[in-house]
């Protein structure tokens, strides 16, 4: 799913910006509703984030999934294992970082599935969060998350496609 065009990204960021707020908060209803596992994911970490940098992060799932569905795939619920799976796997290529590349994002994009999307909402978050104020490790921790989550997003939107191309 890493070809997922860059488009319907920039589409489902632009509905959702143009949303009203009791819209986006119907959205969000459905889709704390459709994904229980991954949103309890990140309702665990509103403790490790500023206020609007969770909030960015959640905005970011949703923003995903709606984008998914624009284009016609819709997204399963998130499984608890495909969680801790991607988020062991980001961690471990995270750590093998060397510490004087972890800022460079050329690295966050060898590690990101999807590193033109993760760059868009990485830009999103930098605009809507007080991500430019927090510290190195702090913005390489967002972006561990941010694309996790993607990634989690992307596998399970690509096993719905694969289950309908199946004979």
């Amino acid at each position: 799913m890493s070809n997922f065009k860059r488009d319907h990204i920039a589409a489902s960021i632009a509905d959702y910006e143009a949303m009203k707020d009791s819209e986006r908060g119907q959205l969000l209803g459905q889709i704390l509703e459709d994904q229980p596992m991954l949103m309890g994911f990140l309702t665990n970490l509103a403790d490790d984030f500023s206020d609007s940098e969770h909030e960015t992060l959640v905005d970011s799932a949703v923003i995903l999934i709606n984008a998914f569905i624009a284009a016609g795939i819709p997204v399963k619920t998130v499984p608890d294992g495909l969680i801790k799976e991607v988020i062991e796997e980001k961690v471990t290529r995270f750590e093998e970082l060397s510490p004087e590349n972890e800022a460079e994002e050329e690295k966050w994009n060898e590690l990101s599935d999807s590193p033109v999307v993760l760059q868009d909402l990485r830009a999103r978050a930098l605009v809507k969060s007080d991500l430019r104020e927090e510290s190195t490790l702090g913005q390489q921790n967002f972006l561990l998350i941010l694309d996790a989550v993607l990634a989690m997003i992307e596998r399970t939107a690509s096993l719905t496609v694969e289950e309908k191309e199946a004979p």
